[in-house]
């Protein structure tokens, strides 16, 4: 008897796909997908199995358009656990939860064990003799993570079954998004990194040599070489305005073409970072090569028009893009969840250079489960990963860190030289000021920049300002795109040396290119400080930048950046000398802060027992 897996149409057979068809597509498609992380065969039986369920008269019923609800996975897995080997459960996971999500391994209803435990019609169709040979681990993961590693991998198997299932079922049903998914010819990794080399080239026969430019180009050319070192974890440590973005794109690309790897992923912090990055690598390396991947992306005016956005919105769904750029929240939240459309992308993930831009911006309650995640990456995935930033973290340091990154190679030969080189500004501690003279202050000056801690101080201090010629306000209170104009204003009448001050949040702090004169900060934590700075004489046009450090009579009420102020301080007077930002004061910084903050404070990796269950019960779900 023939079975079926999908219908387009209720009444006529010839527009059903037969079920052994769908299997087999998705066995391979799978088994392509799970090659990536030695899991080939893995792949190929969660796709033989996924709905061999369907085989039933019952389920025909169902594309006839009969109501009945029909569980066509628990068999899958329950065969899966019997007859694939101890491991044979992991199997069992992915196929029980390829459409509503990965359930835990408990017994209440809905669990794992609950469901192999249910009666399910056996199907007409028996399983290949390919799901019936016991599964061997792909690797041997170190013996106090072997939990998490396991959990992890279930995942990366689960993410591989169901992104193949969606391809076959979109190829099958919808024709025209599998011809909108390649409707944009994309490059390999060799023809970007020639394309970016382009790029570069024609930028820098218009810079201007010495000072700054000199630096640039210095710690591009450092990038270049250590691009062909081992792949693992890299720093790449370079105060703000020193060339990080391209630099960082050009050691990912050159190391992707040294070891054959399929992607770039850079993890940001902040959409106005994603907006500015993706803008760049757009036009150094053509659009159909960059999705940029987050909640705040603007389509372009007229939709029906822009083949980008119509193909951007598929290629989000599993990342298929040789560079992509999304936040820190899509990229870690994606690594721990247990959903379909979540987890569709992780794969995808496997063999990538990935870029952690502002590395610093990691919240420090989520740090050890970020840090396990790296590990597991770069330990099994075939990933490098590279820090980037102005305000390295001590994520090397194992007595603070559980989850501590091994053997992190910093790509530049002399931070401290190039730091030195760097340095445009000067900071002067003023102490308390209230609103009325922080305002007097601010109006006295053409050009500034005040940051303040708080959406609400940032309109107090904007208010009492007596100047409105080319005085602006910017929060997160505002519509991402009136930020985006209000950017692009005042950083033209800075270029035109008008009138210019600003009252902002953080946002503007990390990446954002502005250069002021004159920055104002209020007391904060060394980083945000340092950050403050980067938008202080970024391109060393001045003799030396002035950046301000005061405190407003309101201390801020939010818990974590009180402790980061006094861990500022705690710092400052451990370093009185010297420049408050260098290096040694910044990784005192940081080894303070995450020794007084919880590191994972909803215990994601203390819920992912480091000893082996024996049922093998996973907490996906709960996690």
């Amino acid at each position: 008897m023939q079975y079926y897996a999908h219908s387009t149409e209720k009444t006529d057979k010839s527009d059903w796909q037969p079920l052994s068809e769908h299997l087999e597509n998705v066995g391979q498609l799978a088994q392509q997908f799970a090659a990536a992380f030695n899991a080939g065969q893995w792949g190929r039986c969660a796709g033989l199995l996924h709905d061999i369920g369907k085989a039933t008269l019952d389920f025909t019923g169902r594309l006839e358009g009969k109501t009945q609800r029909v569980d066509h996975s628990t068999f899958g897995a329950r065969w899966a656990e019997a007859n694939c080997g101890s491991f044979g459960i992991l199997l069992a996971y992915v196929l029980c939860g390829h459409h509503g999500g990965l359930p835990d391994g408990g017994i209440q209803e809905g669990q794992l064990h609950f469901r192999l435990r249910k009666e399910v019609r056996k199907p007409g169709l028996e399983p290949w003799d390919g799901c019936t040979a016991r599964l061997s681990f792909p690797f041997q993961p170190q013996q106090e993570r072997v939990m998490f590693s396991v959990a992890f991998f279930t995942r990366m198997l689960f993410s591989c079954l169901v992104d193949a299932d969606f391809l076959d079922t979109e190829r099958f049903c919808n024709r025209e998004k599998v011809a909108l998914r390649t409707s944009l010819p994309q490059d390999d990794m060799a023809c970007l990194a020639s394309s970016l080399r382009t790029f570069i080239a024609k930028k820098q026969a218009g810079a201007v040599s010495g000072g700054v430019n000199d630096a640039r180009q210095q710690v591009l050319h450092q990038c270049l070489a250590k691009a062909k070192e081992k792949q693992g974890c890299y720093s790449l440590t370079v105060p703000t305005g020193g060339g990080k973005t391209l630099s960082s794109l050009s050691f990912a690309l050159e190391h992707a073409v040294e070891y054959g790897l399929r992607r770039i992923i850079y993890a940001i912090p902040f959409t106005s970072i994603i907006e500015q990055n993706a803008a760049v690598f757009r036009q150094a390396l053509g659009e159909a090569n960059v999705l940029e991947h987050h909640c705040n992306y603007r389509e372009r005016p007229d939709e029906s028009e822009s083949v980008y956005d119509k193909w951007r919105g598929l290629a989000a769904e599993n990342w298929d893009a040789p560079v992509v750029v999304t936040t820190n929240v899509q990229f870690f939240e994606s690594l721990y969840s247990n959903t379909t459309s979540r987890c569709r992308k992780l794969h995808h993930i496997a063999e990538s250079v990935i870029v952690l831009d502002e590395a610093q911006a990691i919240p420090t309650e989520f740090l050890e489960p970020c840090l396990a995640a790296l590990r597991e990456l770069v330990a099994y995935y075939r990933c490098t990963v590279v820090l980037c930033t102005a305000t390295q973290p001590v994520f090397d340091d194992a007595s603070l860190l559980r989850a501590a990154l091994p053997d992190i190679t910093e790509i530049v030969d002399d931070p401290v030289q190039l730091f030195s080189d760097l340095k445009r500004v000067r900071f002067t501690f003023l102490g308390k000021l209230d609103n009325d003279t922080l305002a007097r202050r601010l109006d006295d000056l053409e050009q500034v920049l005040c940051i303040v801690s708080t959406k609400k101080q940032a309109q107090q201090v904007f208010s009492t300002l007596k100047s409105r010629e080319g005085t602006f306000h910017l929060s997160t209170n505002m519509y991402p795109a009136h930020r985006l104009q209000v950017l692009a204003a005042l950083r033209q009448r800075l270029v035109d040396r008008l009138p210019c001050r600003v009252v902002a949040t953080s946002l503007v702090e990390a990446g954002v290119d502005l250069d002021f004169p004159v920055v104002y900060r209020a007391m904060a934590g060394l980083d945000s400080l340092a950050q403050a700075a980067g938008r202080c004489n970024r391109e060393g046009l001045a003799d030396c930048g002035r950046v301000y450090v005061f405190e407003l009579d309101e201390r801020p009420a939010m818990p974590w950046l009180r402790r980061r102020i006094s861990r500022a301080r705690e710092t400052l007077r451990l370093f009185p000398e010297g420049d408050c930002v260098d290096l040694a004061p910044m990784r005192r910084y940081f080894e303070l802060l995450y020794d007084a903050e919880p590191l994972d404070a909803k215990n994601i990796v203390g819920t992912l027992n480091p000893r082996l269950h024996p049922e093998l019960s996973l907490p996906f779900r709960e996690v």
